[in-house]
């Protein structure tokens, strides 16, 4: 019967996992959104320094966690728009131009990573950055602020 052991597994993942091969960041009502997700939506990856008046879609707290920890485990199960020349987008708070933000050229690693080619990110400004936020499905909130940097991803197909 399925009721004897259930008492073992938390559905806020503080025990074993339901399923294999699964980050425990992606939560059931993460993964939700994700799903709902059609081709060439947006979802919002932000730091607690992004300012919360900004969001206008959904937003999923993952906690004290890294916007790298965050940019990996969604990555591992939805793909970016392979149609998009830039399927990654963020917004750039250093104001160099010449110099990648370590967060951002990790967050490019990883999604190169996981699409099995290179991918490439435009850097925004502030206001072209929010307008596109607006349009996002979800917004995924970390805990980590620092350095202060947010990202756009643009899904696409399998």
């Amino acid at each position: 019967m399925l009721s004897v052991g259930v008492e073992k597994y938390s559905f806020n993942r503080k025990g074993p996992t339901l399923l294999k091969n699964l980050s425990p960041l992606l939560s059931g009502a993460l993964l939700s959104a994700l799903d709902s997700m059609d081709d060439g939506d947006l979802l919002t990856l932000v730091g607690s320094g992004y300012p919360e008046k900004e969001i206008v879609s959904p937003v999923i707290h993952l906690g004290e966690v890294t916007t790298e920890a965050a940019a990996d485990a969604i990555l591992s199960v939805v793909p970016l728009d392979c149609h998009d020349p830039a399927p990654i987008a963020f917004l750039d708070c250093t104001g160099t131009l010449d110099d990648l933000p370590d967060v951002a050229f990790a967050v490019n690693g990883i999604a190169s990573d996981a699409e099995l080619r290179r991918v490439s990110m435009s850097r925004l400004e502030l206001d072209e950055f929010v307008a596109l936020a607006r349009q996002s499905v979800v917004t995924v909130r970390v805990g980590s602020d620092a350095p202060p940097c947010a990202f756009l991803l643009r899904k696409g197909s399998c």
